[in-house]
């Protein structure tokens, strides 16, 4: 015996899932006010016979209340399962307007497509089940979300079992290769493999046409975005999508420009690394004039002499905002299971939302360290540029690998020498042993490009 039950996924949500619930309540709502009581004797059979599917009849009312049919608990159980886990995963992106009408849409063309063949076939047979439409939900999960992870439970012959973490990809892969084998050694008979099938080949067209149509963003981590041989397909790939990407790319605050900025160096030879940005010529033509030698406390009387807001004030704004608890919760659960994609598209969407200077140093600086760790070099800089910007206690360490990257990375001797400018020594301050090694670090780096 084989059990594999999800229950829980790492994917944002950007609505609430009030459908789905909504939708699971009803299930067990129908399920104990009608199969439950013929189980018990309360009822019979025939009596709720004509909310299923009746393969004798052509009744489109069925094909919508056979959905919230089940012939038993563990029927009900395991469609809920995976129906609260890919649900909350389609509607968190569409919303649940969208999700209703994808869900009950599922329902009557899978129900129409089971009866009506099989009413000319002369089959006295009943259907019943929610598993056809979480089939629907689970293909766009698929496409929208395959990296994302979901949280499964397994039972192995009763001795293997336990918890573990799976990609959507994965999930959804092996449960339709599952069906298809069962269809080919079953010979295409209607069966709950069927439904199945028919549910995934109709959740395919409806995730194309969301992404095609921009009705849906799922932050550039959808199957398309994150293959590129699949966008030379315009069945796959529109002009929406095309025309969404550019103007991402044109709107996205770049990483590299942002910390070049900060270093006080010419950003106008930024857009050889690859990415670019609208703003590029203003924040060229506007470069921030640095105060060499400053101490913090300088600086920020400055700041409130000229009207600008702190650094403690500029987090307090970002942690005001709705979705910031939310996202950097995301972000520090991504960081400490090791999750670095769904960490990645978290902090897109925080940077996207200007929410980056409310994350705490020790977030900032574990993100920027475990993109270290994987060498993805461009990807830090942001993070280390933010963690200058909040000028904390992590912002010399930050200004030490930011210029590590600048000088290994980007070959740009100027802009690393800038950065390293930044970590100085306060005149009415003593100093202590660390502040002392990274004084020690940046006369090192300085004298290896020859600044001092």
């Amino acid at each position: 015996m084989i059990l594999i039950a999800p229950y829980s996924t790492d994917a944002p949500l950007y609505h609430y899932p009030i459908a789905t619930g909504a939708i699971i309540v009803a299930n067990v709502v129908i399920y104990f006010c009608s199969f439950f009581l013929v189980q018990i004797g309360v009822l019979d059979l025939s009596q709720i016979e004509w909310l299923m599917i009746q393969f004798n009849q052509i009744n489109p009312l069925q094909w919508l209340t056979g959905s919230f049919m089940h012939f038993g608990f563990s029927h009900l159980l395991g469609n809920m399962l995976f129906l609260f886990c890919f649900g909350i995963v389609v509607e968190g992106k569409v919303g649940s307007i969208r999700f209703l009408a994808i869900y009950l849409g599922s329902c009557m063309l899978i129900g129409a497509v089971a009866q009506i063949p099989m009413f000319f076939l002369g089959s006295d047979e009943l259907a019943a089940g929610a598993s056809g439409a979480i089939s629907t939900l689970m293909v766009i999960a698929l496409f929208w979300a395959p990296e994302n992870e979901i949280s499964v439970f397994y039972w192995f012959l009763i001795v293997f079992f336990g918890t573990t973490e799976v990609q959507i990809m994965t999930v959804c892969v092996f449960f339709v290769a599952m069906d298809l084998l069962t269809l080919v050694f079953s010979g295409f008979s209607m069966s709950g493999a069927m439904a199945h099938t028919i549910g995934a080949l109709m959740g395919v067209p409806i995730a194309v046409y969301y992404l095609r149509t921009d009705k849906v963003d799922c932050e550039g981590w959808d199957v398309v975005s994150r293959n590129e041989w699949l966008q030379q397909y315009p069945i796959l790939y529109g002009e929406k999508q095309r025309a969404r990407d550019k103007k991402k790319n044109e709107d996205i605050e770049n990483p590299i420009e942002t910390a070049l900025a900060i270093s006080g160096g010419d950003v106008s030879k930024s857009r050889t690394i690859g990415l670019t940005s609208s703003s590029s010529t203003t924040r060229a033509a506007k470069k921030p004039k640095t105060v060499p030698q400053a101490t913090k406390k300088v600086a920020r009387k400055r700041k409130r002499k000229s009207g600008e807001l702190s650094s403690e004030q500029i987090a307090e704004k970002c942690q005001a905002h709705p979705e910031f608890n939310r996202l950097a919760f995301v972000l520090r659960q991504s960081l400490e299971s090791h999750n670095l994609p769904m960490a990645q598209q978290t902090f897109i969407r925080i940077d996207s939302l200007k929410l980056g200077p409310g994350l705490g140093e020790v977030v900032l600086m574990d993100y920027a360290m475990t993109l270290g760790k994987q060498k993805q070099w461009v990807d830090a800089i942001r993070p280390l540029a933010i963690l200058i910007e909040k000028s904390g206690e992590l912002a010399d360490d930050a200004c030490l690998r930011l210029a590590q990257i600048q000088l290994r990375v980007l070959k740009r001797n100027d802009h690393a020498i800038a950065t390293l400018k930044k970590i100085t020594a306060p005149a009415d301050e003593p100093i202590d042993a660390a502040k002392q090694e990274r004084l020690r670090k940046r006369d090192e780096m300085l004298a290896s490009v020859g600044a001092i």
